[in-house]
Parts: structure tokens; sequence; C-alpha cells
């Protein structure tokens, strides 16, 4: 958006608000209060000259916006907000520019259709449906539907866990070596990070648990999901590869219009 764009249309103090919100991390500037709502706040008072610009804009809580009154907020004890405020977004214009240019490319090709964060939360909203990327890209855009008839029953989500590191020699708060790593990382078949299933007969912690392995110190037992089996009550199910697989259900989660 630009120009006078910012000023008028459906969406007219919605963006601002979703903007200030994401700049300051949805909480009170000035007590820190997150969870509670937020009221848009002039930097510098207007009845002190201070303006609309965007850079004068932050958000406070009911207290803190009527103890501030007319000062400003260095006068009112933060200093740092007006410095905050006007940081730069090098990063975020490069990032801008590169997207614009991705999107006009992709208009001469197929149809593509972009959106502000703001537009896609207030569809989201509208549709009663939770914030989730998959969901967001149902609503991405002015050509979201009046009606979204979701018939998905379960997505599959992958997470990437890692695959352990290199570091043989752990530290430390001030960098003296603590502990050492043992050179071998298979143990009965098993590496830490597979995906088992461990039936777990008597003692403490009895019961069947799925879950990452984590090889024990002590040879031929593994804590899975926080409780030490051996390993003749495990059954591997996934070699570990880096990633978490799940399926979720997410039916609860969908209310067609």
């Amino acid at each position: 958006m630009s120009g006078v764009e910012y000023q008028r249309g459906k969406l007219l103090g919605y963006e601002v608000r979703e903007y200030l919100l994401e700049k300051f991390d949805r909480k009170c500037v000035y007590c820190g209060k997150k969870d509670v709502p937020l009221e848009i706040e002039h930097i510098i008072p207007k009845a002190r000259g201070g303006t609309n610009r965007i850079n004068n804009l932050t958000l406070a809580c009911e207290k803190c916006n009527r103890e501030k009154g007319t000062k400003t907020a260095a006068e009112f004890g933060f200093p740092n907000i007006m410095k905050d405020a006007k940081k730069t977004y090098k990063d975020a214009a490069f990032m801008n520019a590169t997207r614009w240019k991705l999107y006009e490319r992709l208009k001469n090709h197929v149809p593509v259709e972009c959106g502000s964060g703001a537009l896609t939360k207030m569809n989201r909203i509208r549709h009663g449906l939770p914030k989730e990327h998959y969901f967001d890209a149902a609503c991405v855009g002015f050509s979201t539907p009046n009606k979204l008839n979701i018939n998905t029953k379960y997505i599959q989500e992958y997470k990437y866990m890692g695959r352990g590191n290199r570091q043989m020699c752990r530290t430390d708060a001030y960098g003296f070596p603590k502990a050492f790593r043992q050179r071998k990382k298979n143990y009965f078949g098993f590496y830490t990070g597979d995906i088992v299933k461990a039936d777990k007969p008597k003692g403490k912690g009895a019961g069947v648990y799925l879950g990452r392995l984590t090889v024990n110190s002590k040879p031929g037992n593994f804590v899975v999901n926080g409780v030490t089996c051996h390993a003749k009550y495990i059954r591997l199910i996934q070699r570990n590869d880096g990633w978490k697989y799940d399926k979720r259900c997410i039916r609860s989660e969908v209310k067609n219009d």
C-alpha cells in the first residue's frame, strides 16, 4: 500500500493497528503488560505538536496512556521509545523489494494475488478459523469468498529436529569441560533420536510410551518420554532422520460457514 491507500478503504485504521501490534510485540511500551486492551498512543502528544505519522505512534494500556497525559515519552521516563520508533527497517525494505519483483514476474505467467497480513487476519476471524498457516493460505487477499468449505480432515506436519552435533566435550557456563560424549552412537541397534514404542511392564513409570529415544549412560537402558526403559521392551518405529512427522486432525478446528 502507498499514498492515500493508507488513509482510505475498508481497512482504515486496521492496517495501522496491526502494524503497531507487530512492531511493539503486542504489549504496552511503558509497563510491558500483554493480553490487555491497548490504545494507539502519540509519543509526542498532538497538544505538543505531535503528528499522526507512523513513527510518532505506539501502543499503551489505558492506565499508562492516562498517566502520561500531555507528556512526551522522554518526559514520562522512556527516552528509548522515540529511538525505537525511528529505527530503520533496511532488511524489511530489501525483502519487500524482492517480494514485489517476484510478484510482478509471476503475474505474467500464473494468476496470483497478494494481500496484507491484516487483511488475512480479518478474513480468518470472519470465518472463525484459528491462527494456522494452512488456514491463512485460504484467507489471503480480497478474493477470499464469503463461504469457505474446508473438507480436509487431517494435516501432515513436518518439523526439522536436527541430527545432533559433533561436539564431543560439554562445557559449563565458564567454558570449562564438564563431560565428554562417548564415540559410540549405536547401542542395541538404537540411536538417540529414533522414534520408538516402549512397553514397560513393571517398575517406576510402567506403561506404554511413544516418542524419541535418548541413549542412557547405563548400557541397555534408554529414556523415552522421560521414562527409563530397557532395550528389550523397546520397538523401533522410525529411524532418526532429523525430522519429526505427525498427523493431526483439524476437523474440530474448522467451522464451515
